[in-house]
C-alpha cells in the first residue's frame, strides 16, 4: 500500500451541470430559504404523483387514482402550514387512447359510497386494536373494462362502472392482502388469517382455498424475507386461463423471529432468520380452481435455498420456477409440467461472488421462447432462449446494463427496456428486435425514465425527472412520441426557493478508478471564500446516489443545508448500482473496506479544493450509509468532524440471513469477515461529534444494532449523542417523526460543524 500512497492522484472532471428548473429572475425579495417545516409542508414541494397506474387487458384505457387536495389557506406571513385543511380526496381517472382523452371515471362520492358500504362497525374505545379504515388502495379492471375491483386493507367492492353501483364481495375487521383478480374475471383471490381465499364475483360467496394457516406455515402468503428480501409481493400465481393456482406455503417453525415492541407494550413478531440459521422452508403446490386436491410441484425444495419467481407460461401448461442455492452463487431456472408436477432444469446461472435477482422470465405468446435476463458477462443484459434450454439470440450486449424489461410487442417482434446505455446517471428507454438487431433509442431528453407499458406494448406511460425538475408522468406511443400529457406537475412553490444547482463530476481515485460524484454549492457561491462541506453517503450493492433524478426530501433537506452555506459532495464508490455486476462484486466477503477507501479519496479532493475547509468536514447516511458513517468516525484515519448515523447496521450477523449471506456468505466460514465488516471494534478512535437516529420498530435494522454500539461507547468512556423515535420503522413516513428528524440533523451540523 505504500507505493499507492507516494502515487496518489486525484482530479475531477466536469460531465455536465444540470441547469434548475426554478425561475431564478424572481425578485431577491420574494426569493426564500428552505426550511425543515416548509419541506414537509403542503403545498409538497415534490408534487404529486398518479397512483396504481392500470391498464385494461386490451391497452385501449389507462387508469390512474388521483388525490385532490383541499384548497390552500390564503398566504400568510407566517411558516406554511403543515397539515391540510380537510382529508383528501380520491378519484379515479381514465385515459382513452384511442382519442387521447381524460375524464373522471369515478368520483370521491361515488368512491365514498361505494367503500362506505363495506366498512365495519365501530369497536368500542376499550378495544386495543381499533377498527381499520376501509380506504382504496388498490384496484383491478375486469377483462372487459365495464367494472372495477375495488381493494382495501379488509374489504373488497365490485364497481359496475355502466350503472355506477358498488356490490360488497368481502368485508369485516380482519386484515386482507395481496388482492387478485383471476384472468377471466370469475373469482377474486385474497389472503386471510395466513390462508388464500376465493370469492365467486357474481354471488360473493368465499371459500378458503388452501388448507388453514397459521403464522408459523402460510398458505399462499410471503413472509418478512420472502416479501422484504426476496421481493414477493405475493406467493400465488393464477394460471392464465383460470383454472389452476400455484401457491407457496411456508413453514417458518424452525425460523428465528423477531419481537418488535412498540411504545405501549405491544409486540408484533416477524420471521428474522440471521445468518446462518435456519431458513424458510418452501414447497410449491398446484390446486385446481373447480376443487379437487392440491398437488406437490417438484422443485427440491428440502435443500437450503430460496424460490424467488414463479411464473406460468401463457398456454398455462406448464410453470417457470426459480430455484436459488443458499449461497446465491446457483439459480436454476426449473419447467414444470402442470398436468404432472414433474419439473427439469432448463438453464443455470452461476457467479462466483453472487447473483442478484431479477424479474424473469418472461414468455412469448407461443410458450416455447422466453426471454431471460442474465449479468454473466458482468453487466445484466438480455437473451432469448428456447424451452429446450437453447439460447436462440443475445438481445443486447456492452459496458453498460438493462435495468428493466418494461414490453414485448410480438406482432412487430420488438421488445423495450431500460437501460444505462446513454450514462450511467440516466435510465432511458430502448427498443431491439427479438434477433437482437436495431437497438433504438426511444426516449432522448436527459434523465430518468420509468416506463409502464400497456399490455400490447403500443403505448407507455413515462415518469420523468431529472435532479432539477420533480417527477412529470406522459403518456407516449411506443416509438417515444407523444400521445397526452396526464401529470405534468409543475410545482410552481419551487421558483420561490431559488433551489441551487446539482453539479454531476467524475474524481478519479489513487487506483486509478473513476467515480461520479455531484456536488451542491451554496447560492452566491464565491471560489474566494471557505466553506463546510457535508458528505451524503448511501454505498452498498443496489444503491447509486449520483444520478439524474428528482431526489424527493432527502436532496430538499441537502439543498436546504447547502442554502445555509454548506457544500454538499456525494460519490458513488466500489460496491453501488448502475455500473454492473463488476463493480459491485469487490465488496464480496467483507464491508466497508474498500468503500472507505474510496470515501477517503473523495475526501481528499475534497479537501483540496481551495473553497473548502478542511476542517469542517461532516457526513450523513441512513441504513447502510449510516453504517459506512460509523466506519467514517471511527476507522482511522478520520477525516470527518461530525457525523449523522441513521439506522446504522453494526453488526452482520444481526441483519437478516437473505442479504449478509449474499455479500459475507456464512458467519462461520467467513467469520473474518463478519468481524472486520463491524465498526463496534473502533469505538474508542470517535473524536468528532456523532448524532445516532434510530426507530425503536424498525423492522430491518434492529434496534440492538444501535443499543451494542452505544455500550461498546459506555466502555470507552466516549459517548455520542442518540435519538430513539417510538413505533417508527426503518423509514418515518409521518410528518411528525420526519419534521423532529429533520429539525434535529440541521441543528446538530450547525452546532458541530
Amino acid at each position: 500500500m505504500a507505493k499507492y500512497r507516494l502515487q496518489l492522484f486525484i482530479y475531477v472532471t466536469a460531465i455536465f451541470v444540470v441547469a434548475p428548473a426554478v425561475a431564478w429572475q424572481l425578485p431577491a425579495s420574494q426569493i426564500r430559504s428552505l426550511t425543515p417545516d416548509r419541506i414537509l409542508a403542503q403545498p409538497d414541494l415534490n408534487g404529486e404523483l398518479l397512483q396504481q397506474p392500470h391498464w385494461t387487458s386490451n391497452g385501449a384505457r389507462l387508469a390512474w387514482l388521483r388525490t385532490n387536495l383541499p384548497p390552500a389557506p390564503p398566504p400568510s406571513p407566517g411558516p406554511p402550514s403543515p397539515h391540510l385543511a380537510g382529508p383528501p380526496a380520491t378519484e379515479i381517472w381514465s385515459l382513452d387512447t384511442a382519442t387521447a382523452h381524460s375524464n373522471l371515471l369515478v368520483s370521491a362520492t361515488q368512491l365514498a359510497a361505494a367503500l362506505g358500504a363495506a366498512a365495519p362497525a365501530r369497536r368500542t374505545q376499550d378495544d386495543d386494536h381499533p377498527a381499520i379504515p376501509a380506504y382504496l388502495t388498490d384496484y383491478a379492471w375486469s377483462p372487459e373494462g365495464r367494472a372495477l375491483l375495488l381493494i382495501t386493507p379488509i374489504s373488497l367492492v365490485w364497481l359496475d362502472l355502466e350503472s355506477g353501483h358498488g356490490r360488497t364481495l368481502v368485508s369485516g375487521t380482519e386484515e386482507l392482502s395481496d388482492a387478485q383478480l383471476s384472468p377471466d374475471g370469475r373469482y377474486a383471490s385474497f389472503i386471510r388469517d395466513h390462508s388464500l381465499w376465493l370469492t365467486t364475483i357474481s354471488t360473493g360467496a368465499s371459500r378458503r382455498f388452501t388448507p388453514p394457516g397459521t403464522a408459523d406455515l402460510r398458505e399462499g402468503e410471503p413472509d418478512w424475507p420472502y416479501r422484504n428480501e426476496i421481493g414477493l409481493r405475493a406467493a400465488y400465481w393464477w394460471s392464465p386461463d383460470s383454472s389452476r393456482i400455484a401457491y407457496l406455503e411456508t413453514d417458518d417453525h424452525a425460523t428465528g423471529k423477531y419481537n418488535l415492541r412498540s411504545a405501549d407494550g405491544h409486540e408484533n413478531s416477524i420471521v428474522y432468520p440471521l445468518p446462518g440459521t435456519p431458513l424458510p422452508v418452501v414447497r410449491l403446490f398446484l390446486e385446481p380452481v373447480s376443487g379437487g386436491p392440491r398437488h406437490p410441484v417438484e422443485v427440491d425444495s428440502a435443500k437450503p435455498g430460496y424460490l424467488p419467481r414463479v411464473n406460468w407460461t401463457p398456454d398455462s401448461r406448464q410453470l417457470a420456477v426459480e430455484r436459488l442455492s443458499r449461497d446465491q452463487k446457483n439459480l436454476d431456472l426449473l419447467l414444470i409440467d402442470a398436468a404432472t408436477g414433474r419439473s427439469r432444469v432448463l438453464l443455470s446461472d452461476k457467479d462466483s461472488y453472487w447473483i442478484n435477482l431479477n424479474d424473469g422470465p418472461h414468455f412469448l405468446r407461443d410458450s416455447k421462447r422466453f426471454v431471460w435476463p442474465s449479468e454473466r458477462t458482468g453487466y445484466r443484459h438480455l437473451y432469448l432462449y428456447d424451452v429446450t434450454g437453447r439460447q436462440l439470440s443475445q438481445l443486447t450486449s456492452g459496458n453498460w446494463e438493462v435495468t428493466s424489461l418494461d414490453g414485448i410487442d410480438e406482432a412487430r417482434g420488438q421488445l423495450y427496456f431500460t437501460s444505462t446505455q446513454q450514462s450511467m446517471l440516466d435510465r432511458q428507454i430502448y427498443r431491439v428486435n427479438l434477433d437482437g438487431s436495431n437497438l433504438t433509442p426511444i426516449t432522448q431528453q436527459r434523465g430518468t425514465h420509468q416506463a409502464f407499458f400497456s399490455p400490447d406494448a403500443r403505448f407507455f406511460v413515462d415518469t420523468f425527472s431529472t435532479s432539477a425538475t420533480p417527477p412529470r408522468q406522459d403518456v407516449l406511443h411506443a416509438d417515444g412520441t407523444l400521445l397526452t400529457p396526464i401529470n405534468e406537475n409543475p410545482v410552481p412553490s419551487l421558483a420561490a426557493y431559488n433551489l441551487p444547482p446539482v453539479d454531476f463530476l467524475t474524481v478519479k481515485t489513487h487506483m486509478g478508478a473513476d467515480l461520479n460524484a455531484l456536488m451542491i454549492r451554496p447560492p452566491g457561491f464565491d471560489p474566494s471564500r471557505k466553506y463546510p462541506a457535508i458528505v451524503y453517503i448511501a454505498g452498498g450493492p443496489g444503491e447509486q446516489v449520483v444520478r439524474n433524478v428528482w431526489g424527493g426530501d432527502t436532496f430538499l433537506w441537502l439543498r436546504m443545508m447547502a442554502q445555509k452555506g454548506y457544500v454538499i459532495y456525494a460519490q458513488d464508490g466500489a460496491g453501488t448500482a448502475g455500473r454492473g455486476h463488476l463493480f459491485e462484486e469487490p465488496l464480496h466477503l467483507r464491508l466497508s473496506s474498500l468503500e472507505m477507501a474510496d470515501q477517503r479519496d473523495g475526501v481528499r479532493y475534497l479537501r483540496s479544493l481551495p473553497y473548502i475547509d478542511p476542517t469542517r468536514v461532516g457526513i450523513y447516511g441512513w441504513g447502510y450509509g449510516g453504517f459506512l458513517v460509523l466506519h467514517a468516525m471511527l476507522d482511522k484515519p478520520i477525516a470527518y468532524k461530525a457525523g449523522i448515523a441513521g439506522a446504522p447496521v453494526t453488526d452482520w450477523r444481526l441483519y437478516d440471513a437473505i442479504f449478509s449471506e449474499r455479500y459475507l456468505e456464512d458467519p462461520v466460514r467467513n467469520q473474518d469477515g463478519y468481524l472486520d465488516s463491524m465498526p463496534t471494534e473502533n469505538a474508542q478512535n470517535l473524536t468528532g461529534s456523532l448524532l445516532i437516529v434510530q426507530g425503536m420498530t424498525d423492522e430491518k435494522v434492529h434496534v440492538e444494532n444501535s443499543l451494542i454500539l452505544l455500550n461498546e461507547f459506555l466502555e470507552t468512556a466516549k459517548y455520542p449523542s442518540a435519538m430513539f423515535f417510538p413505533d417508527r420503522g426503518h423509514i418515518f413516513e409521518d410528518h411528525e417523526a420526519k419534521l423532529a428528524l429533520y429539525r434535529a440533523m440541521t441543528d446538530f451540523f450547525v452546532k458541530n460543524l
